[in-house]
């Protein structure tokens, strides 16, 4: 019925809303139809309930600016809240270490202010990143220690020490390579040295460019091969003699057929002496330098002794940019 216009009361009254009793109060009264059904609304001179739900008809409009939000109270009470100073219904937000919280802003704290662990044990744990899983997981002492300890070793430069294949009589005759012993465990070993006597390659696997090598007879030379820059080359020998003669010791260069360092001694009979000397090399990393120690004595008797005799070849990198 669109109005009450020309209705009688008697053909109308069920579809009037009313008050269940009485006039308006600070009191609730359910709102009734004529008939006495009650519907979902409450009202008093000061209050307007429903026990049903609240529907609102249409989308309301947006804002970026409004910062007052409807909310209900534990009372059942609609209140306004201001989202800018108390989102949540009290004026800040607890946070335990290691948060800190100001008002609604939570974040990491200052790590100066929690406690300090300078010994960390193997099953301490570390908040971290997954960037595959794109998620925070955490990871162990222990395997993370493992982890940083095989990265630094994969990145390490290559270093390269030959030692003498066996202890050497030096040729009193002609300036000759010191023979090298192979590498322990190299696919190409033949098993001919222990891990005790071998020559060691230390740093990555993934560049080989230091190698040891043959010109003329099984590894007497060390290959620097297609690596441009710096290499510091260093000789380490003892000598045991049985004759007083000079010893003359030399790091040589075989592809340019040139002497890079010598070292000379004087020995004595029945004494040991140890020489070592340095020099630093450049490569322009084209392929197949060859470097050799080499040695003569004046007279025979002289040996390099093995168990105390290297050569070290070590990559120290290129020249910096200024």
């Amino acid at each position: 019925m669109a109005s009450l216009s020309g209705n009688k009361i008697k053909d109308t009254y069920n579809i009037l809303l009313k008050l269940e009793s009485g006039e308006a109060s600070s009191s609730e009264q359910v709102v009734e139809d004529g008939a006495g059904n009650g519907t979902a609304l409450k009202l008093s001179t000061d209050t307007v309930e429903t026990t049903g739900a609240l529907k609102i008809s249409g989308t309301p409009s947006t804002s970026t600016s409004d910062v007052k939000a409807l909310m209900l109270s534990t009372s059942g009470v609609v209140v306004t809240r201001d989202l800018n100073t108390n989102p949540i219904g009290t004026a800040s937000i607890t946070a335990n270490a290691p948060l800190s919280a100001t008002g609604s802003t939570v974040e990491l704290d200052d790590p100066a202010n929690i406690s300090q662990i300078t010994s960390p044990a193997d099953n301490d744990k570390y908040l971290i990143w997954d960037e595959s899983a794109s998620e925070y997981k955490y990871i162990e002492q222990s395997d993370l220690a493992s982890a940083i300890s095989g990265s630094i070793a994969v990145t390490t430069e290559q270093s390269l020490y030959a030692r003498p294949n066996s202890s050497n009589a030096i040729s009193s005759t002609a300036i000759v390579p010191i023979q090298m012993a192979e590498i322990y465990g190299d696919s190409s070993a033949t098993g001919s040295t222990s891990a005790a006597t071998s020559s060691v390659v230390f740093g990555t696997g993934a560049e080989t460019f230091l190698q040891l090598a043959q010109v003329s007879d099984p590894r007497d030379s060390i290959l620097l091969n297609e690596k441009a820059g710096y290499y510091r080359i260093t000789a380490s020998i003892e000598l045991d003699s049985s004759a007083n003669t000079d010893v003359d010791l030399q790091i040589y260069d075989y592809s340019n057929a040139t002497s890079l360092g010598d070292s000379f001694r004087t020995v004595k009979s029945g004494e040991t002496y140890h020489a070592q000397f340095s020099i630093l090399y450049y490569s322009d990393g084209t392929a197949g330098y060859y470097i050799q120690m080499r040695a003569q004595a004046g007279a025979t008797g002289v040996t390099v002794n093995q168990a105390n005799t290297f050569v070290q070849v070590e990559y120290i990198g290129t020249n910096e940019s200024f």
